[in-house]
């Protein structure tokens, strides 16, 4: 009783205590993660909700909007454009036109959206139909020379069309568009349907299902013609030393056409060239290359390839013995290495490590900086010739002794 009495006596002291605290805590979690109120910088989507059966919005319509939020600090990193959403709510609304109030919707709790637009959009409703039609395949431009094409299929062969009537009734045809513009394979492409009028323009305003068809075209290779393989003919080997790296040649396949179609279909699947002769070649090799051609043949198009026969160095390796030169001493000091030699294994081209010279490779013990005593130094190896590389040097570290210079004796002392 003593203590429910006190603090009856004392509730407003409690009270107020609860309030300052309370200010206190919210004036603290401000100042370290302050709110910060700012427009949001992505566009925020607008859905059109709860369209009646059988009617749907027609013209254009805005689908996107702005929004301003207040959140902590620490909050709008983390802030998306699919965390927001602006809604038109079309419950109850028929044919006309309608102005509907749009409302902000949001799926954060730190998050409280101050303002956004648009606060309403003009829109209007129209009756929906529906209408089944064929897809029609359109295919443009030519196929390689000597090929042809036969009749396009569509999968799936028809869509359904949705849309106010006065545009489904506009519409003529569905067609899906594929070029075949030197084309000698068949083709199987997705392609995009998309609903003409009489004048063959694009329908808005049809939405379709579904939205693209696979339009597959035969191509196919007329009598007289045929696509054949290209086969450099190369002869020789290169120089001593070298290697043959890589061969590119283009074109690789080409059409050769006759006016006798039965000794077209009797071509083995290939086309020689003429020979090229890299004997003795120590680089790469480029050229054009005309074709051997059987009488009563041609080619479409350009009768020679350009061949590229890349000739490189072989690798190989070597290793020499080279005695240590000092450097950097100071002056009035003696240096003795142990060994005085080391073993250098070479990397390089076969040709250039065949011209190497013992001069050629420099083995060198840096000692600027170092005193009297004996030290643990590695050596440095210099190659005056370009492409040969260092692979290792045995041994490793060398050790140096460094003493004071004795004096001469004099002569006759």
């Amino acid at each position: 009783m003593v203590i429910l009495r006190w603090m009856i006596a004392n509730l407003r002291s409690l009270i107020m205590a609860l309030v300052i605290s309370i200010l206190v805590w919210a004036a603290a979690v401000n100042e370290s993660d302050p709110l910060i109120t700012q427009e949001f910088q992505e566009s925020v989507s607008i859905e059109y909700r709860n369209n009646e059966p059988g009617l749907l919005v027609v013209g254009d319509v805005p689908l996107e909007g702005t929004m301003t939020l207040r959140a902590p600090s620490s909050v709008w990193d983390q802030l998306e454009s699919e965390d927001f959403r602006l809604v038109v709510d079309l419950t109850g609304l028929q044919d006309g036109e309608h102005t509907v109030d749009v409302f902000p919707e949001e799926d954060l709790k730190l998050v409280r959206v101050i303002s956004f637009e648009p606060t309403s959009v003009d829109i209007i409703i129209k009756p929906s139909i529906t209408r089944e039609m064929v897809i029609t395949p359109v295919l443009s431009g030519e196929p390689a020379i000597g090929f042809s094409t036969e009749v396009p299929i569509t999968s799936p062969d028809h869509a359904t069309m949705e849309g106010p009537s006065s545009a489904v009734e506009q519409v003529q045809e569905l067609i899906a568009r594929v070029d075949v513009t030197g084309r000698n394979r068949d083709v199987n492409l997705d392609t995009v349907i998309v609903p003409v009028d009489s004048l063959g323009a694009q329908v808005r305003g049809v939405t379709l299902t579904p939205a693209t068809t696979t339009v597959q075209v035969t191509i196919v290779q007329q009598r007289g013609f045929r696509s054949v393989a290209v086969v450099p003919i190369i002869e020789g080997d290169p120089a001593p030393g070298y290697w043959v790296k890589n061969v590119t040649y283009s074109p690789t396949a080409i059409t050769l056409v006759s006016s006798d179609p039965q000794a077209v279909d009797l071509l083995p699947g290939y086309v020689e060239t003429e020979p090229v002769v890299l004997t003795g070649a120590r680089e790469t090799i480029e050229r054009t290359v005309l074709l051997s051609l059987a009488e009563g043949f041609s080619v479409i198009g350009d009768p020679s390839i350009t061949l590229v026969i890349t000739i490189e160095p072989l690798e190989t390796s070597i290793t020499i013995t080279r005695a240590i030169e000092i450097s950097g001493l100071d002056p009035g000091l003696a240096a003795e290495a142990s060994p005085g030699s080391v073993s250098v294994f070479l990397q390089g081209p076969q040709p250039t490590l065949e011209e190497l010279q013992p001069e050629d490779v420099i083995v060198v013990l840096d000692l600027l900086g170092y005193g009297i005593g004996t030290h643990q130094i590695e050596a440095e190896v210099v190659v005056l010739l370009e492409d040969v590389e260092v692979q290792a040097v045995l041994p490793e570290t060398i050790e140096v002794t460094i003493t004071i210079q004795p004096t001469p004796t004099p002569e006759g002392g």
